[in-house]
């Protein structure tokens, strides 16, 4: 039981850090592409002719698939090992995916994008799939200790 209450308040962190970001005007693109300014030292990097560069897309982009990969596994974590864990983390994380890219909409220079929702349910399932295969690898191991 002390195992559950410690993922689940995990789970809560780690959905209050992402609420931070969102409700963060540093966070965005813009501040992002300045970051890339200054630490590259050349502009054609953080900016191509008004819009964002490959490199700050790739950060972004990023940052919203291990966010969300995060968030599944620590949800995962939470549930398992009821019936359904991989199916349930998923979906928590893509809606709440969903919802924070609903609460970006209503903060200043931030914008919510559906494209964004599917990264971050890409990322939900990456992780996932990771941890599936972790899991698997380590059966073999597991069964042997079994029938010592």
């Amino acid at each position: 039981m002390v195992r559950k209450w410690v993922w689940w308040s995990l789970v809560g962190i780690w959905c209050l850090v992402i609420y931070g970001f969102s409700e963060a005007s540093y966070f965005t693109g813009e501040n992002t592409a300045r970051i890339l300014q200054k630490w590259i030292g050349h502009e054609g990097w953080a900016e191509a002719e008004g819009t964002a560069s490959p490199l700050n897309f790739v950060i972004r982009k990023f940052a919203h698939l291990s966010a969300f990969g995060i968030l599944a596994v620590l949800v995962f974590q939470a549930l398992y090992p009821k019936r359904w864990s991989y199916v349930w983390a998923w979906s928590f994380a893509a809606v709440y995916a969903a919802t924070d890219e609903w609460h970006q909409s209503f903060e200043p220079g931030r914008t919510a994008l559906f494209s964004d929702v599917v990264i971050d349910a890409c990322g939900a399932l990456v992780a996932l799939c990771l941890v599936w295969m972790w899991q698997q690898r380590r059966k073999p191991a597991r069964l042997k200790r079994k029938i010592s």
